[in-house]
């Protein structure tokens, strides 16, 4: 199910710390998708600050949530968004796929509605892919990605020849990327982010770890609540999907050159 509101007037919006000419840009270029699941506690404070941005479109992906989230999203403000709300789970990362598909803005950044993050940081991030930045990654500390996801990442980065991005992954939110990017990648392909970070590299995409973040939110709490070793299973299983592509690709690379 979709719902659409309309935007506000330009001069009711703008935002103290965005440039007027990035609110321009922004209006014009920027998709913002976010995805929703019980997060009536953040979801209202995040969605203000994406405003702020004056982006072209808000998606907004709501699958299985119970709470308010969806009566708060509705209500919030009269800022032009399109909600696709489904009713139970899609998985850890369908409704990047489903946002990606929908989205019309040659920039997209890609949110998670548990976790604030200010309009200013969330700026570095379109920005960096303005400036030619393929795809703009969250820049990570191993000292703050501890454990076997992190060991996960790094293998990864390391295997690819991308050292320099140590832990960061497009598995991390806020990530911002083009629409190019993207399709080059394979929309499909983003509900793996392991594999699709994998194969951006494959296609010679720029992809740099550009701004680390200040985040308010649930984040942490999700991480220690009794489902979470359900979503480390499945990273780790994405991150093994993207290192059999890989090796699977050199094996071919190699098997050609020997003949």
């Amino acid at each position: 199910m979709a719902n659409e509101k309309r935007n506000r007037p330009m001069s009711e919006k703008k935002g103290k710390g965005i440039s007027f000419r990035h609110q321009i840009e922004n209006q014009d270029r920027l998709s913002v998708i976010i995805s929703v699941q019980q997060d009536e506690k953040t979801i209202r404070k995040l969605i203000k600050q994406v405003e702020r941005l004056v982006p072209k479109e808000i998606l907004i992906i709501i699958d299985g949530s119970q709470d308010q989230s969806v009566d708060l999203i509705l209500n919030s403000s009269s800022y032009a968004r399109t909600c696709y709300i489904y009713s139970f789970p899609l998985g850890e990362e369908l409704w990047r796929s489903i946002g990606a598909k929908e989205a019309t803005g040659d920039v997209w950044l890609f949110l998670d509605g548990d976790t604030v993050i200010s309009a200013e940081e969330l700026m570095s991030f379109v920005g960096a892919c303005y400036r030619g930045i393929d795809i703009a990654l969250r820049k990570e500390s191993p000292l703050t990605q501890a454990g076997t996801i992190s060991l996960a990442k790094a293998f990864m980065n390391s295997l690819i020849d991308q050292e320099q991005l140590g832990v960061s992954s497009m598995s991390d939110l806020p990530l911002a990327m083009t629409q190019k990017a993207a399709l080059r990648i394979g929309l499909d392909h983003l509900v793996t982010p392991p594999l699709a970070h994998v194969i951006a590299i494959e296609k010679g995409l720029r992809v740099e770890a550009v701004n680390r973040t200040k985040e308010e939110g649930l984040a942490k709490q999700r991480i220690s609540n009794s489902h979470s070793w359900i979503k480390e299973s499945t990273c780790l299983g994405d991150h093994l999907e993207a290192v059999a592509y890989w090796s699977d690709l050199n094996k071919t690379d190699r098997e050609m050159e020997n003949r």
